[in-house]
């Protein structure tokens, strides 16, 4: 899938130096942060298959408090034309429940996210099939993401694996705590510690309702990979929480109970 994402990449050619018991060195290790940069054009025809592509696009939503669009912006200025026109055409007509005041719907900014699919048909023709759809805060993409650090320990043991986390922030964006999801994946002490860490260095942007920041949670996935020199992460370091139609994947960030959500049916359909 192509999004931005920060990925910890530990070239093999380095492994050799844990061979043995001894003390890896700083120099021995290369830990990078990746960034995966949208397509500039879309694939030619035919060349697909059954690989289509997918895009993850986030985008800055203010709502009215009837929950109509009143604002849109992407937040991913690098999007292709082919892609960003058409959702936001479909997005201005998407109707939301935005948060509420005293019980009352209220104003309401909230980041969206999507997970997209190019479907093709015909020749040289592509169809936007949206594979999922999500509110709530975020961290933007040119936002605070410490990277976390692959412990020596772990890669000397080649110990690899997502670290699922719990991340409770106040009206601000600062994390307050960090904590293992209760239904996450079994993964290292050390892996663990290291994700939190960083992640509580994150800054994140709040639902804002009625002119309100508001404190919330989210689940954010971080994944340790030992990845061959020269080559991509792997994309099947994801992680399905329940009830979502896609799989998070490193540094996703998955809103929990939301103050807007999207009311019109669009998962599983192609616009």
């Amino acid at each position: 899938m192509n999004r931005c994402f920060v990925c910890l990449v530990l070239s093999l050619a380095s492994l050799e130096s844990f061979a043995s018991d001894a003390a890896p060195t700083t120099s021995a290790l290369t830990v990078s942060a990746m960034t995966s940069p949208a397509p500039q054009r879309l694939p030619a025809a035919g060349s697909v298959g059954d690989d289509n592509p997918h895009y993850r696009t986030r985008w800055a939503v203010s709502l009215d408090a009837s929950g109509r669009v009143a604002r849109l912006e992407p937040g991913d200025t690098t999007l292709v034309d082919a892609v960003r026109i058409p959702l936001d055409k479909a997005i201005r007509n998407w109707q939301f429940v935005p948060g509420s005041v005293g019980g009352e719907p209220a104003a309401t900014d909230t980041t969206l996210t999507l997970d997209i699919t190019l479907v093709p048909f015909g020749e040289d023709k592509y169809s936007l099939r949206v594979d999922d759809a999500r509110t709530g805060g975020d961290v933007p993409l040119k936002g605070i993401r410490a990277t976390p650090k692959y412990p020596p320990a772990a890669i000397q043991h080649r110990r690899q694996g997502m670290v699922v986390l719990k991340v409770d922030y106040d009206a601000e964006g600062r994390v307050l705590a960090a904590s293992p999801h209760q239904e996450a994946p079994a993964v290292a002490v050390e892996l663990t510690k290291s994700a939190e860490q960083a992640v509580k260095k994150w800054v994140f942007a709040p639902e804002v309702v009625g002119g309100h920041a508001l404190a919330g949670s989210a689940i954010v996935p971080i994944c340790f990979e030992i990845v061959p020199s020269g080559t991509r992460p792997n994309s099947s370091c994801a992680w399905i929480p329940p009830g979502a139609h896609s799989g998070l994947h490193d540094s996703d960030v998955l809103a929990i109970e939301p103050a807007a959500r999207l009311k019109t049916d669009v998962v599983g359909h192609t616009l």
